[in-house]
């Protein structure tokens, strides 16, 4: 599921040209960043995808199989090992890794010294620390504490997007351009929230913050949209951070 793509797509548009680079995703899990560095790195760049899930990864090299792409290579790995490593690249991107990490500055320290001097990082993450309506939705506030309960009993931070300047700029990156935007539902305008309570049911029932007879998924969309229509709302879900930092002057 590829949440926070067309965010995405517009942090990469920053980027002027990725031609003939030598990119590194961190946390690839299927493959969908890597993917899309892969094609607009081109036949002369590169890609190497790196997570510690091998289920993942195994998924993701089944994926790039049938896109026949042949500038990607995918590695059980994680940030740590990067500093074991003297392989320099070009770009490094990351979405959604940051806050699950305990030492998040030193981390990011290694993957600044994973780049190569004026090598950009682009990173990407969502923060829940924001006020999600002027009006009362309680359907909604629910449908979203399980998505973000779950999170933070998987040991993520849920502020990090506030923090990410600051985290950066404590790495030692510099010109750290951040960029933010509100995922909002309204009356008319839905998100992914139905998909993602779906995919992740099995760890929200195992880190305890509701069953599968709460969630009563089948119908949760309907609801929800009834719910905005009946309150003529606006529901902000989420804050999304981007961030695009250079290695160097």
């Amino acid at each position: 599921m590829d949440c926070g793509g067309d965010f995405t797509d517009r942090l990469f548009s920053r980027v002027a040209n990725f031609e003939g680079l030598k990119a590194l995703d961190i946390g690839c899990g299927t493959g969908d960043i890597a993917f899309r560095l892969a094609e607009l790195v081109g036949a002369n760049g590169h890609v190497t995808a790196i997570d510690i899930n091998r289920d993942a990864l195994e998924v993701a090299k089944g994926r790039a199989s049938d896109r026949d792409l042949k500038n990607i290579n995918f590695k059980a790995e994680s940030i740590e090992d990067l500093a074991q490593s003297e392989y320099k690249f070009d770009i490094v991107t990351c979405r959604r890794v940051l806050m699950y990490l305990p030492n998040q500055v030193e981390s990011m320290r290694i993957v600044r010294n994973a780049l190569k001097p004026n090598g950009r990082l682009l990173i990407q993450e969502h923060d829940a620390t924001v006020m999600q309506s002027s009006v009362n939705l309680p359907l909604h506030a629910k449908a979203r504490a399980w998505i973000w309960d779950t999170v933070k009993a998987e040991g993520a931070n849920l502020g990090t997007g506030f923090d990410l300047y600051s985290i950066l700029a404590d790495a030692g990156f510099t010109h750290c351009e951040i960029m933010v935007e509100a995922v909002v539902e309204t009356p008319a305008q839905t998100s992914q929230t139905v998909n993602i309570v779906r995919a992740l049911i099995p760890r929200i029932v195992k880190a305890e913050v509701a069953t599968e007879e709460e969630i009563q998924v089948e119908t949760l969309e309907n609801r929800l949209i009834a719910e905005r229509k009946e309150k003529n709302a606006t529901f902000v879900k989420e804050l999304v951070f981007g961030a695009i930092a250079h290695n160097g002057n």
